[in-house]
């Protein structure tokens, strides 16, 4: 069985970006599989936790569109390194950067982890909070305690 690619990884995020669609993602993941990024207090378990993770990260954003710096890739793992541009949940217009990796084994994801300053989104929510702008996330979104992080298509790979 083949290993998911950063190509293949990068195209089912962007379907979640673009269309808000878990599924390309969710089928990527093993069924032991960790997910996680700086601002889960404990992995997120198993497909349906990839599943859970991945839906918080779109909610968190009204728009977002990441672009890939680069990529490296080896036998079971893949390391990208990614720049987001977003408008946060609260109306925010931002943009953050990261790194996520990703190991395989048996051709699904068994860990993925983003990793990334909390803090560039975290700032944009207590200003929109301070500005009094409508549904600035709460503790437990994105960027506050909870969520994903990534984005990515072939478009990005090549700079866009």
């Amino acid at each position: 069985m083949a290993k998911p690619t950063a190509d293949e990884f990068i195209a089912a995020l962007r379907q979640n970006e673009d269309q808000g669609n878990v599924d390309a993602l969710a089928a990527l993941y093993a069924d032991d599989a960790r997910t996680s990024n700086p601002t889960d207090t404990t992995p997120h378990e198993g497909v349906e936790g990839a599943r859970r993770f991945w839906e918080a990260y779109r909610k968190s954003f009204q728009t977002i569109h990441s672009r890939f710096h680069t990529i490296l890739e080896g036998e079971d793992k893949a390391m990208l390194e990614w720049t987001s541009d977003c408008e946060t949940a609260a109306g925010v217009k931002t943009s953050y950067d990261g790194v996520s990796v990703f190991e395989t084994r048996g051709g699904k994801i068994v860990r993925f982890t983003a990793y990334f300053d909390p803090m560039d989104l975290s700032a944009t929510h207590a200003e929109a909070k301070h500005e009094g702008a409508r549904g600035a996330p709460e503790s437990g979104a994105y960027g506050a305690t909870q969520g994903g992080v990534e984005g990515g298509a072939e478009a990005a790979r090549e700079g866009a």
